[in-house]
């Protein structure tokens, strides 16, 4: 039988940047402590109420949650250039 593909919006993937960034932290590190229970909070997310129950999740953590073009989605961490923040501009 060949693959079969999740509806639309059923298929969560969170990017490696965004998994090491703020869920587990980097490897050969401790996890930070504030990190802990990170990865049993997006699994009781998925298993009780699916992708709509993890958006929150990763959205508290400062992650992004795209939507494709064929409903998948895609966990990431935020673009710099859209963070001025981040990255203010210097006084004139």
């Amino acid at each position: 039988m060949g693959k079969t593909r999740k509806p639309p919006g059923m298929n969560v993937r969170i990017t490696a940047e965004a998994w090491y960034a703020q869920v587990v932290g980097l490897p050969g590190e401790p996890t930070p402590p504030h990190f802990q229970g990170r990865q049993e909070a997006l699994l009781e997310a998925m298993e009780g109420g699916g992708p709509e129950a993890v958006r929150p999740v990763v959205e508290s953590w400062g992650l992004v949650w795209k939507v494709g073009p064929r409903g998948g989605i895609t966990v990431d961490v935020p673009p710099w250039e859209d963070d001025d923040e981040a990255h203010p501009t210097p006084p004139a």
